[in-house]
């Protein structure tokens, strides 16, 4: 379906997309899917995605972390009543095109582009990750609307197929049955911040897998040999996370390749929360993430930062300036209120609608003018950013034509940016951003259950 037909679908007792409302609702659910709505567009082949942001902005590709993220958020709204039907066929749209551009191997990467492309630069392991937890979310969005069994021959065996040869890629090629862990050069900060062993990238391997054989069970085909083959992973999973990442006195964010702990905070120390671990991590899993709320928080702005931003740490990139990004802020919110702290999730919530656009629309994360200035003249001009964005530890083996395009998208991203901070103090980047929406439209209605 084209982003057209998304406007002309909806019945007319529903919300009109965002950028026909005089006055958005940024407190509604129904708000938020609209812009999901305006922001998935049809693939060349099977399904539809959603695009991180609109094709002309700065990552018109479609990414399985964000699309993992939005089909979430689509499940929560199916589970909530609102508009379930439609959140389903979003969902299962996501998942055929996640089935199409799954490779031989099993993996998925970094992005894509509508017709399938293979558009990514980094290796970004997690995606194996991401992709199962998208076709978990459709086989259990189908089964609660009861779809599973009206659901295509063709697209039930294709889901087995593609969730047994995701996992047997993640046991063969990722872990490390050294350290019982899953080894990434790249995932979710796209530098060598998450090389080794990471709290990320195990985190979504505990909850992908678990999700897959949960999904395995609710399909009407036989599958207890998959089930035991993931399950056998599982274990040995489990056991390396709970003794790598409980055991210290605080919880890391990974271990460096050769074991060192790193216990700085990032955002990624949500993770056991998040994912819905806290049954193997326990107290740590709200320890964790409570030391990443107090140590990120923006001091000016408010919301959360991705890391500290120290600029001379290589494994630190800034992009275009230090300061709150509001996906991992509303991770935040959803924290406060399944913590049954309604008042501090309404303030999190409310930072984030300080920076909604007149449409509503939120960013992907914000900067100041001084802090903006200070990463052009210290770290672009004199190159650092680019070494940093393309150290050759962490880029897979692409053309170099492709690195240079995302170069000149930087470049030209941070000339349009220069051209703003001349006239305003505070600049949001990527809005609107579908990750971003979601994670609100997630937090909303963990508010209201």
């Amino acid at each position: 379906m084209t982003n057209t037909e998304n406007d002309a679908r909806r019945s007319p007792d529903e919300e009109q997309s965002p950028n026909q409302s005089a006055v958005p609702d940024v407190r509604s659910p129904r708000f938020h899917l609209a812009v999901l709505d305006d922001l998935v567009y049809p693939a060349d082949g099977p399904g539809a995605v959603p695009l991180a942001s609109f094709p002309d902005n700065r990552y018109p590709y479609a990414y399985p972390r964000d699309i993992a993220c939005i089909t979430r958020a689509w499940l929560a709204a199916l589970r909530a009543d609102v508009r379930p039907e439609h959140c389903r066929d979003e969902i299962v749209a996501a998942a055929r095109f996640m089935l199409d551009v799954q490779d031989l191997s099993g993996r998925w990467r970094q992005r894509y582009a509508l017709d399938g492309t293979d558009e990514s630069i980094y290796v970004q392991e997690d995606n194996v990750g991401h992709g199962l937890r998208i076709l978990a979310h459709a086989v259990v969005a189908l089964d609660e609307t009861d779809g599973v069994d009206a659901a295509s021959d063709s697209f039930v065996a294709d889901a087995v197929e593609a969730i047994d040869t995701a996992a047997s890629h993640a046991r063969s090629e990722l872990f490390d049955p050294n350290a019982h862990l899953i080894e990434s050069t790249t995932s979710i900060h796209e530098g060598r911040i998450e090389s080794g062993y990471t709290l990320w990238v195990n985190a979504v391997f505990v909850a992908a897998l678990r999700q897959a054989n949960d999904a395995l069970t609710r399909l009407p085909v036989e599958t207890e040999v998959e089930e035991e083959r993931i399950a056998d992973l599982l274990r040995l999973l489990e056991s390396g996370v709970e003794r790598a990442f409980t055991s210290t006195p605080q919880v890391p964010r990974r271990y460096s390749p050769d074991g060192n702990v790193d216990t700085r905070p990032d955002v990624t120390l949500f993770a056991p929360y998040y994912f819905g671990l806290e049954d193997l991590f326990g107290a740590a899993a709200v320890d964790a993430a409570e030391r990443a709320a107090t140590a990120l928080e923006d001091p000016r702005l408010g919301g959360l930062q991705r890391f500290m931003g120290f600029y001379r740490d290589y494994e630190v990139q800034q992009h275009g300036g230090n300061g709150p990004w509001m996906q991992y802020t509303a991770w935040h919110a959803q924290f406060r209120y399944d913590c049954d702290e309604p008042e501090r999730g309404d303030a999190v919530l409310d930072t984030i609608e300080r920076y909604v656009d007149e449409d509503g629309y939120i960013p992907e994360h914000l900067t100041t003018r001084a802090r903006f200035e200070s990463f052009m003249e210290n770290e672009w001009h004199t190159r650092r950013d680019f070494e940093k964005e393309f150290d050759e530890a962490v880029l897979r083996d692409v053309p170099f034509d492709l690195i240079v395009e995302e170069a000149r998208n930087m470049r030209d991203s941070y000339r349009r940016l220069a051209d703003r901070v001349r006239e305003d103090d505070v600049v949001g980047f990527a809005r609107p951003l579908a990750w971003s929406h979601a994670e609100v439209l997630t937090a909303l209605l963990r508010r209201e259950d």
